[in-house]
């Protein structure tokens, strides 16, 4: 059975969300101001008031909107034999990695989730890495460690004992 990530996601994913926004449109309002004073021109005037209005809806669906969207599809299973993650905002993908592909897995996390109590779980294959995100940081750890066993347990299943003559 699929499993949600923690509520506290939804805070961080607004936060990280805030903060990108707020460097977006400082960088697009000083643009503006640079820009805006110089033009002769009113359609380019019209255009560029468009495109500040555009970005300030997009910060603003970014910030309230999306993460509980994204909360709500983003799902993982740890099955015996493979790992699911859900996850999309318009467009939902699904990764699935066998349990013996995986050469790696690492626990992340950064200021603000450690905050909120909050870590990442990375899992390298040679194809690439999937990740689960926004699990609290012991159920992280529990993943880890189950991955971990089901791993060992698929490896030493392949070794079998060599017969000596």
């Amino acid at each position: 059975m699929y499993k949600s990530l923690d509520t506290k996601g939804i805070t961080v994913m607004r936060i990280n969300a805030i903060i990108i926004g707020v460097i977006t449109l400082f960088i697009a309002a000083l643009v503006a101001a640079y820009i805006y004073p110089n033009l002769k021109e009113d359609y380019i005037k019209i255009i560029i008031t468009v495109v500040l209005g555009i970005i300030m809806i997009l910060v603003f669906l970014q910030i309230i909107i999306f993460p509980n969207i994204r909360y709500k599809r983003y799902k993982y299973l740890i099955g015996k034999d493979r790992i699911e993650v859900q996850k999309g905002l318009f467009i939902i993908t699904t990764s699935i990695i066998q349990i013996k592909r995986i050469q790696k897995i690492e626990l992340t996390n950064g200021p603000i989730d450690r905050y909120f109590g909050l870590s990442n779980v990375n899992i390298y294959t040679a194809a690439g890495t999937v990740d689960i995100k926004f699990l609290n940081t012991t159920e992280a750890l529990d993943i880890s460690e189950k991955v971990n066993n089901l791993l060992k347990r698929k490896l030493t299943k392949k070794k079998k004992p060599v017969k000596k003559k």
